[in-house]
């Protein structure tokens, strides 16, 4: 009897990872359409919440962001790390049974939790101890937080960013829907949005699912298995830095507002309306932040293929330039907002906001500063330093409660944010310092452009004016810009201009054959 003796076709796998180029792109588009209609979303809150309800959910949005990392140990903050090396061993099965089975336990003891002891989660949150079905709402939103962070850290340690982006635009777009269609037909109160914002976590994770979970089960083949006890030791291990790299940057992002709420001194009520009128400060500088989140992770893999095929002098050149480009363009970009953002609070937010209105500058000048700490972490992440990205935030982090604990009190809202900007540029100057030590040259120019954004504080005018000056002097100065830096920008400039060229050609020679005719 004769034996075939071809070999097996290879299973073609339907998750195969993106490419480079189509995950920037992809990631590009996706985070305008976001963004805009975050912005859109954020303009209708502000008009039809009161500041007090306002200042509620964003207490409770804070807190889902705090909670849904912390609730998990930092479980999922290790797929990216791990899930490929489980994945060649063939114990993917395994790795995605046990992490899921995990992270489904803590979940349930963590919603367990804030369903026993609603009242005085009710007071650490809102500073009141009577929104106990508040926090029964919050509980609800965090597991379908939890269970849409899972999923989407999962594709993107699969590196199907186009995937994970999709997530990330349904969900955007289901949570503008819901929230504001219950604002519009249930109640306008924060109730509201913390179920629009559940419910858009959940329809985007089970849609997910539906649309590609049949070839995730394809993927997840049946394996023999790993002992627990070289499973787990790698991963607790990686997880506690991520863990608390995530509980240090989410701390820094709300204890200000903590604090206005339990330190202030004021009733409830004018405490969560002060909260109100920093979200509402807030709401484009953190567009800004989300930018520079977004070029933090598109340079990332630039500066780590400098690194490991050796050019890490090239490394520190690269970082140093887009420090300065990221420092100039969110400066120019602030100064513009601050001079529109009266317009923008009379119209959009229809006067209500005028206390936000007046300490926007601060807001404006900290997210600036704090985007330029992600991309110049990038540093430590290629020398593997990753333990030193915490050394920052710790301080930042103690200077902000110092500070806040002596000025709230006082000045309430503008002592808030004056003390988070004083902590942030500290940070920023630590990490500096500290990249500095693990080998990265930081240029007299870059310091420069790194302090430019505090022109900010004193308002539109004087942020206007240091721009008309590094306007002036920029072209002309080698300190800001080194000669090095003109010739590869102007390198840029050519090479764009000359595919721009190949791209308009064909254009061109279509359209005169068209007259020939």
């Amino acid at each position: 009897m004769n034996q075939s003796t071809e070999a097996p076709t290879p299973r073609v796998s339907r998750l195969r990872p993106d490419t480079l180029a189509a995950s920037v792109a992809v990631l590009l588009v996706a985070n305008l359409v976001q963004r805009s209609v975050g912005f859109g979303r954020g303009v209708l809150f502000c008009r039809w919440l009161s500041p007090n309800e306002l200042g509620t959910w964003d207490m409770a949005y804070s807190f889902l962001l705090l909670a849904a990392p912390v609730v998990v140990l930092g479980l999922p903050g290790c797929f990216g790390r791990y899930l490929e090396r489980f994945r060649q061993r063939g114990q993917l099965r395994t790795f995605l049974r046990r992490a899921s089975i995990w992270t489904a336990s803590l979940t349930v003891a963590a919603v367990a939790l804030l369903v026993v002891a609603a009242p005085q989660f009710s007071d650490l949150i809102f500073g009141q101890p009577d929104r106990p079905t508040m926090v029964l709402i919050l509980a609800a939103s965090l597991a379908s937080v939890i269970f849409h962070h899972f999923l989407e850290s999962l594709f993107a340690a699969l590196r199907k960013f186009t995937i994970v982006s999709t997530m990330h635009f349904f969900q955007s777009m289901a949570f503008a829907a819901l929230s504001l269609c219950l604002l519009w037909w249930w109640q306008f109160s924060a109730e509201s949005v913390v179920v629009g914002y559940g419910g858009a976590c959940l329809i985007s994770a089970v849609g997910t699912l539906v649309w590609k979970g049949r070839a995730l089960a394809e993927e997840v083949v049946p394996d023999e298995g790993i002992a627990h006890r070289e499973f787990w030791p790698p991963l607790v291990r990686f997880a506690v830095w991520v863990w608390i790299a995530n509980l240090l940057i989410h701390l820094f992002a709300v204890v200000d507002r903590y604090m206005l709420v339990h330190w202030s001194g004021l009733e409830n009520v004018e405490a969560l309306a002060l909260v109100g009128q920093y979200h509402a400060s807030r709401i484009v500088p953190l567009l800004f932040l989300s930018v520079a989140d977004l070029l933090a992770s598109v340079v990332m893999p630039y500066l780590s293929h400098d690194w490991e095929t050796g050019a890490r002098q090239r490394v520190s050149d690269r970082l140093n330039l887009i420090l300065k480009f990221a420092s100039l363009v969110m400066f120019a970009g602030g100064v513009v907002v601050l001079c529109v953002s009266p317009l923008l609070f009379r119209i959009a937010f229809a006067g209500r906001y005028d206390e936000g209105l007046a300490v926007m500058p601060w807001p404006m000048t900290y997210c600036v500063w704090y985007g330029l700490l992600l991309v110049a972490q990038n540093y430590l992440w290629c020398v593997e330093r990753a333990k030193l990205a915490t050394v920052p935030l710790v301080a930042g982090l103690a200077a902000n409660i110092a500070i806040n604990v002596a000025l709230i009190p006082t000045w309430g809202l503008l002592g808030a944010v004056v003390s988070t900007t004083v902590a942030t540029g500290l940070a920023l100057a630590i990490l500096y310092a500290i990249n500095r030590r693990a080998g990265m040259q930081i240029q007299q120019g870059l310091v420069w452009l790194s302090l430019a954004p505090v022109a900010m504080c004193g308002g539109a005018w004087c942020g206007a004016a240091v721009l008309v000056v590094l306007a002036a002097i920029l072209p002309f100065s080698k300190t800001l810009i080194t000669p090095q830096e003109r010739e590869v920008i102007a390198e840029f400039g050519r090479a764009f201009l000359a595919r721009l060229a190949a791209y308009r050609a064909p254009r061109v020679e279509q359209a005169e054959a068209g007259h020939a005719i």
